[in-house]
């Protein structure tokens, strides 16, 4: 049903979070301009897409040349363990050219107008706005801001990101084939390496923790992991970009709406703080405020943000500087992680639920700490010890 107040929302960013609220209010009849200055850009990520995303937007399932499915895994430590491993369900990798357009087609033939054009600034008109784009200007009633994480619209509706709530990413897109998800870790990094298998060609790159390194550093660890497994940067693309990963405190103070605007995905900094997963949050976050605005009532969208996955993105944002510079038993978190995932398939169990994204981390930390002691069993200390234990010369 149409809300009488509200004639025209006005989208600005055409990537899966503005394309799919876009595509909903769209199908139920409401007026949608969707603002995009790059139609077909290809996004410097990763591109996965974890069956969680599968599942709940089955339109994503790969049947044609834009996404590769993949379904087997190699985690690396800096300790030179490794873990690889079938997934239980494969991952989805897209080409971010591919599945933008994909989910803009969607939205145009919902009857969404896509508007080539970049919106350089916004300014309240009565209960609506006034936007000024480089080709012209445009009015609306209701703003919804998913123009990634970079976008300078976003100080002209609330706070800004600081510096320590991004992470920089730097790759090249490789030519070839493969079919194995490569993810290598160092020690004491906020970050890690990744080379991810995509339909024609393979993203390898890097992602630190801004301050953690400067750009040379981030350039000398990939391309020692480059070397090292024989990804060749000859023929290839470079790409660099800035990635959210929201600090404790920005989370504390996150606002992703007020009167006649709401941010969604990136712009709204909903990207998890240790995988760097983004899709499904972007895709979900345009859902939710599309949904939110079809019942009249746009001032629940952060709630039900919250309440679904805000909460658990901003345990990870605490749990995140524990994960890459914590120890356990004498060594590095993720080497552990590793190590203890090669060889306890309870802990490889917990491994699997992080990569598909299939739980929160309130659960997958209990998860953690049971499979941490299913592990320990299986491996031997904790078989010892009660062995001992239940000795008769003690």
């Amino acid at each position: 049903m149409t809300n009488s107040r509200l004639h025209h929302v006005i989208v600005i960013g055409g990537g899966p979070a503005g394309a799919l609220a876009a595509e909903k209010l769209a199908r139920a009849g409401w007026r949608v301009s969707v603002f995009e200055e790059k139609l077909g850009w290809e996004k410097p990520c990763g591109g996965g897409v974890t069956n969680k995303a599968l599942a709940r937007y089955p339109f994503l399932s790969p049947g044609a040349e834009e996404a590769k499915l993949v379904r087997e895994v190699e985690f690396r430590a800096a300790n030179n363990a490794s873990l690889r491993f079938q997934l239980r369900k494969p991952l989805a990798i897209y080409s971010r050219r591919g599945l933008n357009g994909l989910l803009l087609r969607r939205a145009q033939s919902a009857g969404a107008e896509v508007v080539e054009d970049r919106v350089v600034e916004l300014r309240p008109a009565g209960s609506g706005w006034e936007l000024r784009g480089k080709r012209g200007h445009y009015r609306g009633d209701f703003l919804i801001l998913a123009a990634g994480a970079r976008t300078r619209l976003r100080s002209q509706l609330t706070e800004d990101f600081g510096p320590r709530d991004f992470m920089l990413t730097f790759g090249y897109y490789v030519p070839g084939r493969d079919d194995l998800l490569r993810v290598q870790f160092f020690e004491d990094f906020e970050g890690y390496v990744w080379a991810f298998p995509r339909p024609a060609h393979l993203s390898v790159g890097i992602c630190g923790k801004v301050g953690e390194d400067r750009m040379a550093g981030l350039r000398e660890r990939l391309h020692g992991f480059m070397q090292r497994f024989g990804y060749s940067c000859e023929g290839a693309s470079i790409y660099s970009h800035l990635l959210p990963a929201l600090s404790v405190d920005t989370w504390a103070g996150l606002r992703l709406a007020g009167p006649g605007w709401a941010l969604a995905g990136d712009a709204g900094g909903l990207v998890d703080p240790v995988t760097g997963e983004g899709i499904y949050y972007a895709m979900r976050s345009g859902e939710l405020v599309a949904q939110s605005l079809l019942e009249g009532q746009p001032e629940l969208y952060p709630t039900r943000v919250h309440e679904e996955f805000g909460k658990s993105l901003a345990l990870g944002a605490r749990l995140a500087h524990t994960f890459y510079y914590g120890e356990f038993l004498g060594g590095a978190v993720p080497s552990r992680m590793v190590e203890f995932g090669a060889r306890s398939r309870k802990f490889l169990d917990v491994i699997q639920d992080m990569v598909e994204g299939s739980e929160s981390y309130l659960r997958l930390a209990g998860k953690l700490y049971v499979g941490l002691a299913a592990a320990l069993w299986e491996i031997g200390p904790l078989r010892q010890m009660f062995a001992s234990a239940r000795s008769p010369d003690l």
